[in-house]
């Protein structure tokens, strides 16, 4: 089971696992375009896909599709964390986080921590959590984590990628011999 799509870099990661026999378990908001994502993986791939649909700027739908997955399937040999959004205008959700923080890294985060058990569980597993070279230029202000003071699309953007990038580095320092 792995990818998390149905935009971006997350269909073709999607059909390259399906192709390779694997259950793939596509994430999605919008559930035309994940049906529409579920039909071309199948056409091209011949293989059947799960849709599970989340909104992962809302870490309550996170911790939602974190449960769907553990009562639907007793393994998971890889997780993609995909999401990626870039807002020209600050948002905030309703749970009060700036969204392309919540988007991008605590979505990430918070998933990977909820299924981490079940990752060691079904070992040898794997964690691929997709960045941008916007990571180089990100910088993370711990006094203003949301963007609240000073909101700028790009900077945004930026720190989130390398808090994906900071969190990949920690996640395998602690899962170092687990398999």
């Amino acid at each position: 089971m792995g990818a998390r799509a149905p935009a971006g870099v997350g269909e073709p990661t999607a059909l390259v696992l399906a192709r390779r026999d694997a259950r793939v378990v596509l994430v999605g908001r919008d559930p035309s375009r994940g049906a529409a994502t579920q039909a071309r993986i199948a056409t091209e791939a011949g293989a059947e896909t799960d849709l599970l649909l989340a909104d992962l700027a809302e870490m309550a739908s996170v911790r939602r599709l974190a449960d769907e997955i553990r009562v639907r399937y007793d393994r998971l040999d890889v997780l993609v964390n995909n999401a990626g959004l870039f807002l020209q205008r600050r948002q905030v959700t309703g749970e009060g986080l700036e969204r392309t923080f919540a988007t991008n890294h605590l979505s990430m985060f918070l998933l990977t921590g909820l299924l981490r058990d079940l990752l060691v569980a079904s070992a040898p597993a794997r964690v691929v959590n997709v960045s941008s070279d916007a990571h180089r230029g990100g910088r993370i202000d711990l006094d203003d984590l949301q963007s609240a003071r000073r909101y700028s699309g790009f900077r945004t953007y930026a720190a989130s990628k390398l808090m994906n990038v900071l969190f990949t580095n920690e996640l395998a320092c602690r899962l170092a011999g687990t398999g």
